[in-house]
């Protein structure tokens, strides 16, 4: 071996084992950067010299498909969880005032009312409980529409976070087909294919879909129906329009806004929004408004079968302060005459001004009215209130079980991806001591080329 030869030798291990150490110490600069994964490089014997091969990222990309599908459902359940957490709250009825304590006020005002037809201080109790009643319905069914607006306005936001996270991809996509083959871009790279997995796992929190990694590097991104949201460089965005029914949104393409895709979204926030808003409290209000619907009606009916004080046959005691359509929880009043006079409350069954009439009214709570003929009012909503607790119930479960999963996953991909701060001072004092052995290597290799030159000379 000549001097020089030494000198190429000591060289490229110099540059390598420098280029171990920067790396290294890129590592432990990210050891707290989320998504982050550790690289290694990798030595290679050049005839009699050494060089870096290459630079590995270490990352197990079956695990990131693991992770990304059960981020998709974390995503689901916890915007489900959020959602009828505020639902429960809602129906919250454990302080007392609510709907059931509210009728039995309601039917027991009747029921005192049968005693004293007459009584002023009665009547006025009747009032009184029957505003507070329909005045909670029309809380319920505000808070409820409230509620479902809501989760329609983060359909909207959703659907802005999508288009952000599919333009992001598609640009560090292009950066990744730039980079080519080039060893030298190996570092910069990695980082691109690190920002390029934590973009799917944070799309994949809102939407589910399906990828293909392709050979230049880039991924390409399709929906669940196969239509494609990234491809290479290229994104498609997606938009919103008003459902002309319920003026709700429905998700399209932004170039085909025609084409509905709600049904197309199976998992993800995205998709637990709109079945929060379309299916879940949808079925809550139907519900709601079925129990104030057949309240007023079965009241009403027996309320005009009576007369009032005036001698007169009774009128509606309840109506629905809406022009037309279905008779919701929302609009559930009074009626303005009974407000305005309590002599017109019909309490008698005859113009004899007795009080059976009202007993009638008090004893509707006890009737099997509803469900098809199998349930009273107080029954009708006890299981209303018992199946929203069994809807929270379960998704809370499905929101701690995924969120288990989920630690566990992260778990695993820190310990072949994470860096650990010992390993890498280890790491690096190895590649620290061949870089003093190589320095070594190159003043020996100098001192014997400077020794041969002087004998020539």
């Amino acid at each position: 071996m000549s001097g020089i030869d030494a000198l190429n030798i000591a060289k490229d291990s110099l540059l390598s084992h420098q280029t171990a150490i920067n790396l290294t110490g890129t590592n432990i600069a990210n050891a707290s950067t989320e998504g982050y994964s550790r690289q290694r490089a990798e030595f290679c014997t050049m005839g009699q010299s050494v060089q870096i091969a290459g630079i590995d990222r270490i990352y197990d990309q079956f695990l990131g498909v693991q992770i990304n599908d059960q981020t998709n459902a974390l995503g689901d359940s916890e915007a489900k969880n959020n959602a009828l957490g505020e639902i429960e709250m809602i129906f919250n009825e454990s302080d007392g005032g609510g709907i059931n304590e509210l009728l039995s006020e309601f039917w027991g005002a009747w029921e005192g009312l049968s005693a004293n037809p007459s009584g002023q201080a009665e009547r006025l109790t009747l009032v009184s409980a029957s505003e507070s009643l329909t005045s909670m319905f029309r809380s319920y069914g505000e808070d409820l529409l409230s509620a479902q607006n809501d989760a329609n306005a983060r359909v909207s936001s959703l659907v802005d976070e999508v288009n952000g996270y599919v333009s992001d991809i598609a640009e560090v996509n292009e950066k990744i087909m730039q980079c080519g083959t080039n060893t030298s871009d190996e570092p910069t790279l990695n980082t691109l294919k690190d920002r390029q997995g934590n973009l799917l796992a944070s799309l994949s929190e809102i939407v589910d879909f399906h990828y293909t990694s392709n050979n230049d590097g880039s991924v390409s991104v399709f929906m669940s129906n196969g239509l494609p949201l990234v491809d290479g460089s290229q994104s498609w965005e997606l938009g919103v329009v008003a459902d002309d029914d319920t003026a709700f949104y429905n998700i399209v393409f932004t170039n085909d806004p025609a084409t509905e895709l709600n049904s197309s979204l199976t998992q993800g926030s995205l998709s637990a929004y709109l079945e929060v808003r379309d299916s879940t409290i949808a079925g809550y209000m139907d519900s709601l408004n079925a129990l104030a619907s057949s309240i007023a009606s079965e009241v009403n009916t027996q309320h005009g079968l009576g007369y009032d004080l005036n001698q007169d046959a009774g009128g509606d005691f309840f109506y629905f302060d809406i022009a037309s359509g279905p008779q919701e929880a929302r609009y559930l009043k009074v009626s303005e005459e009974i407000l305005s006079d309590t002599d017109k409350i019909a309490a008698s069954a005859t113009v004899n001004g007795d009080g059976e009439n009202a007993l009638s009214i008090s004893a509707i709570q006890n009737e099997l009215t509803m469900t098809g003929g199998t349930s009273t009012f107080g029954e009708y909503y006890s299981a209303l209130i018992g199946q929203i607790g069994e809807d929270k119930a379960y998704v809370e479960g499905r929101f701690e079980h995924n969120t288990d999963l989920m630690t566990q996953l992260t778990n695993k991909r820190d310990e072949i991806s994470g860096v650990s701060i010992d390993e890498e001072m280890l790491t690096l004092i190895k590649y620290q001591t061949g870089y003093n052995a190589s320095a070594r290597l190159f003043v020996a290799a100098e001192e014997l080329s400077d020794t041969l030159m002087g004998l020539i000379q």
